[in-house]
């Protein structure tokens, strides 16, 4: 492989969430002397004859069928001197076979031939419908990560499947994960990996704030869009339901880029802890955990013993972790296609939480920053020079109080 093609290869594959020891397969594979192609009819129609015999495939004319529509899809890896090694395809979906795909509606053995992209164009995932080398998974993906590059250049999620047990295995040291974390909606054996910002790579430091201005509110909204109504095809008025204006809002960065956020409304006598939303390529991180317990500190803080809110049926081991139990004397309940039950938590009131005995000029600082002076605690002249930048840079303060330590 020329050396140029080598390393955009290879940096696209670093940009994809794989483990360590697929990058150093990549790299080894630099000098396996492994090419792709594009496969041609004849070719095609042989090498699947030999791969039936291990595992079933889509039909002959449907596999024809994506071909034509386009001929990148499927590749041929080869050793130089001519032996091949193996079949390679994958999709580039567009956003309807995406949809299709992370919804459940996706038959992987009769994909409709329009969700598939046309040569040229950028893909929303890319599904790997095909992966028999016989010939040496490790030495072949340097060779994969070219077709990969190929694809585009903005980066996409990857989505796969798992046949077999050993295949389980293999896709999760690769650094797959379960597609239903993601896109509940999913089938069961969907596996997916993402691709990584610079910003989750390095991961050095992670924030939880308290919403204050309207530049953290359009951060919080487009987190959960990403989240919710990109991945998860919630619709708009679904998602953004009229309460957010009425609600104490967290997020949560990463290196300063906006990676999470969550929502808790109260009540007379419980908090409402909702909207937990981390963007795909940090949901590996801690992120969700720092958030929730930033979350049910702040509830604790102003004097709540009783917090609520809906687990999917999957994360409920998740939401234990903090004390959540489910409301067995309730029945589980659905929307936006989700199954949900009802989660409580109670503790025992929080010794300085706040009450009408506490002071006033405490009860009329910023949000969750209690515990420090805020702007009507200084009682410095309203003629003094140097009161407004006094006020700007307390402001400035209170903004960064950090909630995740």
């Amino acid at each position: 492989m020329q050396y140029e093609a080598w390393s955009k290869a290879t940096e696209n594959f670093r940009a994809l969430a794989f483990s360590e020891i697929v990058r150093k397969c990549v790299e080894r594979a630099r000098t396996s002397h492994v090419d792709i192609f594009r496969a041609e009819p004849d070719e095609i129609a042989h090498l699947t004859q030999q791969a039936r015999e291990s595992f079933p495939l889509a039909p002959d004319n449907m596999i024809h069928a994506i071909h034509a529509r386009n001929p990148d899809t499927l590749r041929i890896l080869r050793r130089a001197g001519g032996k091949d090694l193996g079949l390679f395809a994958y999709l580039p979906l567009n956003m309807d076979g995406m949809e299709a795909l992370v919804t459940g509606q996706f038959d992987g053995t009769a994909p409709k031939p329009d969700w598939v992209c046309a040569p040229g164009e950028e893909p929303e995932a890319v599904y790997i419908w095909l992966a028999w080398m016989p010939g040496g998974l490790a030495r072949s993906l340097g060779a994969i990560a070219i077709g990969f590059q190929q694809l585009g250049e903005r980066g996409c999620p990857v989505f796969s499947r798992a046949a077999t047990p050993q295949s389980v295995r293999i896709h999760e040291t690769m650094g797959f994960m379960d597609g239903r974390q993601v896109y509940p909606r999913c089938k069961p054996d969907l596996l997916v990996a993402f691709p990584e910002r610079p910003a989750a790579r390095a991961r050095n430091e992670t924030k939880v704030k308290v919403a204050r201005s309207f530049e953290d509110i359009a951060q919080v909204l487009s987190v959960r869009s990403a989240t919710y109504i990109a991945e998860q095809f919630c619709l708009y008025e679904e998602e953004f339901d009229g309460n957010d204006f009425c609600s104490t809002h967290f997020l949560g960065l990463v290196d300063g880029d906006a990676a999470g956020c969550i929502r808790i409304r109260f009540f007379a006598d419980f908090a409402k802890i909702e909207r937990l939303a981390v963007r795909a390529e940090y949901r590996q991180s801690r992120l969700s955990f720092v958030l929730v317990k930033a979350a049910i500190r702040h509830c604790e803080l102003k004097g709540y013993q009783t917090l609520y809110g809906h687990s999917r049926l999957d994360l409920v081991p998740f939401w234990g972790m903090f004390g959540f139990k489910s409301r067995t004397d309730r029945p589980d309940f659905s929307f936006a296609n989700v199954r949900y039950v009802e989660m409580v938590r109670t503790s025992e009131k929080m010794e300085h939480a706040l009450g009408l005995d506490a002071s006033p000029m405490v009860l009329v600082r910023p949000e969750g920053a209690w515990d420090f002076p805020g702007p009507l605690d200084i009682s410095r002249s309203e003629h003094d020079p140097n009161r407004k930048l006094f006020l700007q840079k307390r402001m400035k303060t209170i903004n960064d109080k950090d909630f995740s330590k």
